[in-house]
């Protein structure tokens, strides 16, 4: 066998020897620790910004000095204090609740800079012949090589700023830097403008459906360094289209778009502020939207885009990250067949906006309770009608699902008469829903896990958004179906007897009819749903 031999050496050194090689090992150590400790904290706060998880609303804070209790009211003016903010000439820009239409009791923050991290990015300096500290930036998701695709293109601008003489925002390169493509134009080849060779002004669309196109002009000067005021919190620049007479579309396209866009380029910021460049419609939805939805993106109250820029008494109003574009259209059949890859989108949205109301969004109902939807009311409903997309014989339905399902509870409701906070919580607590197509169905994504919708359908008598004569359309099916919590069922419509003109002179059942239902087959969609629920 084969033996390891290992040569021992004798240990003729004596034992102060190890004593004073000890002493030397410790000094040593403490020593090295000391200076690594040194070294760490000198890295940490040099020019070295990628190596810190930046909070880019740190540097040149602007600082808001707001009235008690953290509210804007009627006549409190909040001072942006130019000399705290390294704004040149000592300028001072004020913040006026009055002038900004802000409503009696909405709260906002005390700084618009607190606590607002964004994801880190790649900053490292290096053209250091450059002068002048900043440039405009932008990055882009959707149709990067196609300059006309503009309508659906999200964008994020950095260090751009709005003039008040020009009426326009201005993107500014770098100083003394030759010119470099924008843009790269699969026939057009490399762009060196937001405009290059078109009528419109359009590389991103602040509404959905491309109605507002909007870009900002190069500007041959630089970055300002007067007459400025620097907000560094995040804006959102956009206009309603449908919100102020459909919840739906202002839901899940208008305002949730905004969601969207903030979670698709990877931006959180709670003191957003959105500026509605239109002026604001007072209606009942509208102000549902500031009370319910709006607080779910942000803790400032949203803006009209001309009254916040003239709250500021300076020519230049410069904003460290505006976000535009990216205005989802999640209906229109014809454009959006499917919201496909859109599902975490809408449930997120839907998520914010319950746990904002004080409720849970993951719920889950113990007992069955149905809820047959009464479209009493519809802003659409034509002069000679009482009605609008409604259920025909809703009386009999309602007597039909009582005695059939004895046991469990049933419920027929106006939602337009219930605050919109009511709503949710009753739909939280629903496990079959029953309602007309139409905007009166999109409450259906705040159901719970696992509940089930019986949506009605209409006939198609007039071909058009995609579907074929004598097909059973679903009206918001593009959108619907891609609310995956929630198991969708479809009344189908087959024929006349289906439906009913709500008014004489009605020619097309989309728009101008209302569904007659079936017992048996609606019984057939209950049973079906109440198996499906079955544990």
């Amino acid at each position: 066998m084969t033996r390891i031999i290992v040569n021992k050496k004798p240990n003729d050194k004596p034992r102060l020897y190890y004593k004073k090689l000890l002493y030397f090992v410790i000094v040593s150590a403490t020593i090295g620790a000391f200076a690594f400790s040194l070294i760490y904290n000198h890295l940490f706060k040099s020019d070295l910004s990628f190596l810190l998880k930046r909070n880019i609303l740190n540097d040149n804070k602007i600082t808001l000095d707001f009235s008690e209790n953290n509210e804007f009211r009627n006549g409190d003016t909040a001072t942006f204090n130019s000399s705290k903010n390294n704004i040149p000439n000592g300028d001072t820009t004020t913040f006026n609740s009055s002038k900004n239409n802000i409503p009696n009791g909405d709260t906002a923050t005390r700084e618009f800079s607190k606590n607002t991290i964004f994801s880190a990015e790649i900053g490292i300096s290096y053209l250091r012949q450059n002068e002048h500290p900043y440039s405009s930036k932008f990055r882009c998701t959707g149709a990067e090589n196609d300059i006309e695709a503009w309508k659906d293109r999200l964008c994020v601008f950095y260090n751009t700023c709005y003039n008040k003489d020009t009426d326009r925002f201005h993107y500014f390169r770098l100083s003394q830097s030759k010119a470099k493509p924008i843009f790269y134009d699969s026939a057009k080849g490399m762009l060196y403008d937001f405009n290059t060779h078109r009528k419109s002004n359009a590389f991103v669309s602040l509404s959905s459906g491309g109605d507002t196109p909007w870009a900002p002009v190069i500007s041959q000067e630089t970055y300002p360094s007067k007459d400025l005021t620097r907000l560094h919190n995040l804006h959102s620049l956009m206009t309603t289209r449908f919100a102020d007479g459909n919840l739906g579309h202002g839901l899940w396209e208008d305002f949730g778009s905004i969601s969207y866009s903030m979670e698709r380029m990877n931006i959180v910021d709670r003191q957003l502020v959105i500026m509605h460049l239109n002026k604001r419609e007072n209606t009942s939805l509208f102000r549902t939207y500031q009370q319910y939805v709006i607080p779910a993106l942000t803790e400032n109250p949203m803006v009209e885009f001309e009254v916040y820029m003239k709250s500021f008494d300076t020519k230049y109003v410069c904003f460290d990250t505006l976000i535009v574009g990216g205005q989802l259209s999640v209906f229109p059949k014809p454009q959006i067949k499917e919201n496909h890859g859109r599902e975490a989108l809408f449930y997120n949205w839907r998520s914010k906006i319950i746990e904002y109301n004080g409720l849970n969004p993951k719920f889950v109902p113990k007992k069955h309770h149905i809820i047959i939807t009464n479209k009493s009311q519809s802003i659409f409903t034509h002069p000679g009608s009482k009605r609008h997309r409604t259920i025909v014989n809703l009386e009999d339905v309602e007597k039909f699902v009582r005695y059939t399902y004895p046991n469990i509870s049933t419920e027929v409701i106006e939602w337009h008469t219930i605050p919109f906070d009511k709503q949710i919580e009753k739909l939280l607590h629903t496990t079959i829903l029953i309602t007309p197509c139409g905007g009166v169905s999109l409450i259906l994504p705040m159901l719970p896990h696992g509940a089930h919708a019986i949506v009605m359908d209409y006939y198609v008598n007039v071909p058009a958004h995609g579907f074929l004569r004598r097909e059973s359309a679903s009206m918001e099916g593009a959108f619907l179906n891609h609310i995956s919590h929630v198991r969708k069922q479809y009344y189908q419509i087959y024929g006349r007897k289906d439906y009913k003109f709500d008014f004489p002179g009605g020619k097309n059942a989309r728009d101008d009819a209302s569904i007659i239902v079936n017992m048996a087959r609606l019984q057939l969609l209950i049973d079906k749903a109440l198996e499906e629920m079955e544990l």
